[in-house]
């Protein structure tokens, strides 16, 4: 009888705990219903990687997670993504540090490079091998003072100098032209002489058409295909130094955040891989086919002069050692991204083949740059 007793104690001891515990309506069957926007247009890979990501996180965890994946403008302009976030306006945010750029310069090496001859894929290498997860904590908390737990989402590199309605020759052909541009872009350029003009994606067509700018980059052929620019400019230059990579940022509002059970906020965290990696393997075919496209419709596509490219590396360096004397944060940051760059980069020239070696032995015939 004592036997039993215990057990039944025991058995009464448990569920009281468990009923202490977990409420009734345990956190294996709470469903959360989130309102996200991005700071992109719907058709863009940017975009494109939130929604994703947001499909595979209501796969994984079995429609216990749902977030609505807006486009820009849907709630609140692109531009203002971050604050909507951290307020609670939005549960979810998609965007992109350069459109907050003028609150912190660290928002350039936090986003977009110059990356010291890193890649883009070696940019997340440093977010999630290299220290850049920590920064980035304190990135929001301390320095820029928002409210939001973020994940890095990098992609659309590398990026094109983009389009314009005359051929450029040199750096003088830029000198006096109202060029839209983004981030350390924007800035760098305006420093060569450019009259630089920071706008939204769905802004760039219209303007070009008004003749309010002269020229203009978004991101790649496919991209910029979506957008319309081909209509509007025949001159497509690439290769652009100023974005090696987008470096996007998935963002939760922190308080949001800390109601989802730790099996979610892993299954949030996966997601955003895979959804990156994957829309970004495909954005790669997508753009070998859309530059295809874009030359069959009279698109001249050349090569950025190397003049402009290195004009923009030696201000770029110049802009950086000011930015770093002036903001403690900023040193922070480019010190950890050398430090990973000075492993990874030089293994990375000194072991893997030069694409351009085998490349060129099998496709030199189809390499379609203009000079």
């Amino acid at each position: 009888m004592r036997k039993y007793l215990t057990v039944a104690l025991v058995a009464a001891a448990v569920a009281l705990f468990a009923a202490t515990k977990f409420p009734a309506e345990s956190q294996s069957t709470t469903k959360f219903v989130l309102k996200g926007q991005s700071s992109h247009p719907a058709s863009s890979n940017f975009h494109l990687i939130f929604k994703l990501w947001a499909e595979t996180v209501e796969k994984m965890s079995g429609g216990r997670l749902k977030v609505e994946t807006l486009p820009a403008g849907a709630i609140v302009p692109a531009f203002e993504v971050f604050d909507a976030t951290s307020k609670g306006v939005l549960d979810v945010g998609m965007a992109t540090f350069g459109y907050i750029q003028g609150r912190n310069t660290a928002t350039i090496p936090m986003s977009h490079g110059p990356l010291f001859g890193m890649d883009g894929m070696d940019y997340w290498g440093w977010y999630y091998d290299g220290g850049g997860m920590k920064l980035l904590e304190e990135f929001f908390k301390d320095v820029l003072k928002l409210n939001v737990v973020g994940f890095p989402a990098p992609t659309d590199y590398p990026q094109a100098l983009g389009w314009f309605k005359k051929e450029l020759k040199s750096l003088n052909d830029l000198k006096g032209m109202k060029y839209r541009i983004f981030g350390i872009g924007a800035e760098t350029y305006g420093k060569l002489g450019a009259a630089v003009v920071t706008l939204p994606g769905g802004e760039i067509v219209p303007a070009l058409e008004r003749g309010v700018i002269e020229g203009a980059e978004w991101i790649n052929c496919v991209e910029d295909k979506k957008l319309g620019l081909h209509k509007v400019a025949k001159h497509y230059y690439t290769p652009g130094m100023h974005e090696p990579v987008t470096g996007g940022q998935l963002m939760f509002n922190a308080d949001v955040w800390k109601t989802i059970p730790a099996d979610l906020q892993e299954i949030v965290k996966v997601a955003s891989v895979y959804a990156t990696t994957m829309r970004n393997f495909a954005l790669n075919r997508e753009t070998a086919e859309a530059c295809q496209e874009l030359l069959k419709e009279g698109v001249q596509i050349h090569r950025t002069p190397d003049e402009i490219l290195i004009n923009f590396l030696d201000e770029g360096e110049r802009s950086q050692s000011g930015y770093a004397a002036a903001n403690p944060f900023y040193k922070k940051v480019i010190d950890s991204q050398k430090k990973y760059a000075e492993q990874i980069v030089p293994f990375k020239l000194s072991f893997f083949p030069p694409y351009n070696f085998a490349g060129n032995y099998y496709w030199k015939d189809k390499v379609y740059l203009g000079k």
